[in-house]
């Protein structure tokens, strides 16, 4: 018979032996990893039929969505739980997102993504200390929990694990996600990344062929597109794309486009569509997020393309810039107007607004154009929107405020620039400014062109191939009334 204290001893381990959550509470956490977690997963996912020949991919999960960023020790692991069952015959462990190299072409797979189940660990942590762990596998067909697949711990950290807790890392198995961006060293991994991703979408899709002109030479990282070269060889490789002689003889265009998403953070769109509408050929894209600092952003991913605009060297526009406009009054000015006229306009109601500012030494008439960070080139128009030209009258000597509709800027933090870029990486305004009236009317009918924005609402610009056209047009008619034109722009942080 048990005396009281064995008895209170045997009830007190029995307590902490299991949560309220049925978790394993032990003190050291490596040894129910190594004893318990590993071999457990194993058992299961070697013993029951479900799991046999199907593909399994191991992740952080939070709910039921694989997480690309996350603390080292939940990352460490995962990598525990995969690397047990890695070489199981029958189990196919997917190790990361398939980024094939060109020279691997042969052997694409575009299967090897396609995941059918997660066995994901989910590290909480709770109160004074106490952590929790759970694993857990889930159905991604059916997107239901598997049955009797369970695993728990809860306890406390050593001092090495809670720092490993502390530090959240990219998850390199999702290389390409935003938490997890390819590094400015890897411009050949997210090209593989994104002719891998490309190809499948080809190669699932029987309605037709694409066809595109010229297989490009050997990428330049100081060309313009040196990324589209680099993805377009990849395609090459992996024969999921044909290429014509001539533009006359292909029937589609693969464009690349980086978005700038945050401080240095790119999004990078490739995409395949058909030069005409065709409804058999629907518009193919993949995209891949990478870090790249401005050291390297121009030269390797959005090469910077200025094309030159004549002016005079005679230049008249004394000052460009952007104010606050802190009256609310203000903020309800008519969209041009000259300063303290005492005309509003009930289209603004903010207690504040930013206007751009010009300063003239000749009577003069203005153009104002906007190239929006990752939208293009479009003519401001007034509230009206009206489809021709939006010009205004600047007298000698005066100072003019063209108000911009409330919320469309945060700051006013700008600074001065010089030349027009195809893919600027940062909001940019123009104020051009003719002092001849026949140079005024091919300008104003050439800007007409452009599309306009009338609201604090970004509208879709000029971009590419269309705006270098547009550009070097424009060029061509500044370049002949040179003596009459004058122009500034600015770039503006933090816009919208």
């Amino acid at each position: 018979m048990l005396g009281w204290r064995q008895t209170f001893v045997l009830t007190v381990t029995s307590i902490l032996a299991v949560s309220a959550h049925g978790a394993s509470f032990e003190a050291d956490l490596e040894q129910w990893i190594a004893r318990d977690l590993t071999p457990y997963v194993a058992e299961q996912l070697t013993s029951q039929a479900r799991f046999r020949n199907e593909s399994i991919r191991f992740v952080v999960l939070s709910g039921e969505n694989p997480q690309s960023a996350a603390s080292e020790l939940a990352l460490k692991i995962r990598d525990r739980m995969r690397d047990a069952v890695a070489n199981e015959p029958g189990l196919r462990v997917v190790l990361q997102h398939d980024t094939l190299s060109a020279t691997e072409a042969g052997h694409l797979d575009c299967t090897k993504d396609r995941v059918h189940y997660y066995i994901g660990v989910n590290v909480i942590a709770e109160q004074r200390g106490l952590v929790s762990i759970d694993i857990r596998a889930l159905d991604i067909e059916d997107q239901s929990w598997v049955a009797g697949f369970t695993r728990s711990w809860r306890g406390y950290l050593d001092a090495s694990q809670r720092r490993q807790l502390d530090h959240l890392v990219a998850d390199p198995t999702l290389r390409g996600a935003r938490g997890a961006p390819y590094s400015e060293s890897q411009f050949d991994l997210l090209a593989a990344h994104l002719a891998h991703e490309l190809a499948c979408s080809l190669l699932r899709q029987t309605s037709g062929e694409y066809v595109v002109a010229g297989l490009p030479g050997k990428p330049d990282a100081n060309a313009d597109g040196a990324m589209l070269e680099l993805v377009s060889n990849n395609l090459a490789e992996f024969r999921a794309l044909q290429f014509a002689a001539s533009d006359a003889d292909a029937n589609s265009v693969i464009e690349g486009k980086a978005h700038l998403i945050a401080n240095e953070l790119y999004q990078y769109w490739i995409t395949i569509r058909p030069k005409d509408t065709d409804p058999s050929l629907p518009t193919l894209s993949a995209s891949a997020y990478i870090r790249v600092t401005d050291k390297y952003s121009n030269a390797a991913l959005i090469p910077t393309v200025t094309v030159a605009l004549a002016r005079t060297s005679e230049q008249f526009v004394d000052n460009f810039s952007i104010v606050a406009l802190r009256d609310k009054n203000a903020c309800q000015a008519p969209t041009f107007q000259r300063q303290n006229s005492g005309m509003f306009d009930s289209r603004y109601s903010s207690s504040e607004c930013f206007a751009l500012q010009v300063d003239t030494a000749d009577d003069a008439i203005l153009f104002f154009l906007n190239h929006q960070l990752n939208n293009g080139l479009v003519r401001l128009a007034d509230k009206d929107c009206r489809d021709r030209t939006d010009a205004k009258i600047a007298l000698e000597g005066d100072q003019f405020r063209y108000p911009l509709p409330a919320d469309t800027l945060m700051s006013a933090s700008w600074t001065a620039t010089d030349g027009w870029q195809l893919s600027p990486d940062q909001d940019t305004y123009y104020a051009i400014a003719v002092t001849d009236s026949r140079a005024a009317r091919a300008i104003s009918k050439h800007i007409a062109t452009l599309p306009k924005r009338c609201t604090s609402s970004v509208r879709q610009g000029l971009e590419g191939t269309e705006l270098k056209a547009w550009l070097e047009k424009f060029a061509a008619i500044s370049g002949r009334w040179e003596q009459a034109i004058d122009w500034r722009a600015v770039r503006v942080r933090n816009v919208y």
